[in-house]
């Protein structure tokens, strides 16, 4: 039933809208705060473009923590799944970018990266839309290859929580919880001189993997940072000034 109602164009846009409305109604109940905030401050106050990326299971508090003065351009997959999330987020500020981190990507990145050409933000869950959860695909890393901008891994968590059903187990966040957000630091991509260096196929698929191998331990990292400020462990990852969101 759910599918046949997001297949039709009234359906889906209602739908959409009330999944936002109720995401944002919960999102003003939370306590946010935000871990290093002169780290993000620092990325937005001089960038000429970045790929944002964050967890699938990230995804629903995302466009509320982003501050709108610095539009997010989201990949989003065109399957019936997809279009709900990407008319939800939509409606709370984000851009769509049709495409796929992993299925038919080309077309997606060239997209984003005509967003990332202008100066502005791209952002990709690099294990959507289907998965294996926290396994990093190639897309964001090609991305930063071709257009030799830097990938900024974030991540939140909360205290008091929902898993959906599904590949990724998504969080959604109870009303009246407290929220934290980590950013993570800036993963700079290969420089096209450096690699014309290494010459061969083999050579390229062993750098890229490398590099995925990379941003998926970077991803994986502040995302379990995030997770460990809510089972006492803020200090394990020396944790600083703490501010709100």
């Amino acid at each position: 039933m759910l599918k046949a109602l997001i297949r039709k164009p009234v359906g889906l846009f209602v739908l959409s809208w009330l999944i936002a409305a109720v995401v944002a109604l919960t999102m003003v109940t939370i306590r946010w705060r935000t871990h290093n905030p002169e780290n993000g401050q620092a990325i937005l106050d001089d960038h000429d473009g970045f790929i944002l990326v964050f967890w699938h299971s990230r995804i629903i508090a995302m466009p509320w923590l982003w501050p709108r003065r610095h539009a997010m351009n989201a990949l989003q997959s065109p399957h019936p799944d997809g279009r709900l999330l990407a008319h939800t987020v939509n409606h709370l500020g984000v851009r769509t970018v049709w495409g796929s981190s992993n299925r038919n990507a080309m077309s997606g990145l060239r997209g984003l990266k005509r967003i990332l050409d202008v100066g502005k933000v791209a952002a990709i869950t690099p294990d959507g839309p289907r998965g294996p959860a926290r396994v990093c695909a190639t897309g964001p890393v090609a991305l930063a290859n071709l257009t030799e901008k830097p990938i900024i891994p974030v991540a939140w968590a909360v205290d008091r929580f929902w898993r959906a059903p599904g590949w990724d187990s998504m969080i959604i966040p109870k009303p009246f919880c407290r929220g934290i957000m980590i950013w993570g630091d800036a993963l700079h991509p290969e420089s096209k001189t450096a690699g014309s260096r290494k010459n061969g196929d083999k050579g390229k698929r062993n750098r890229m993997e490398s590099q995925r191998k990379g941003l998926e331990a970077a991803l994986n990292d502040v995302t379990d940072r995030a997770d460990r400020y809510f089972k006492g462990e803020a200090e394990a990852d020396g944790g600083k000034i703490m501010t709100d969101a």
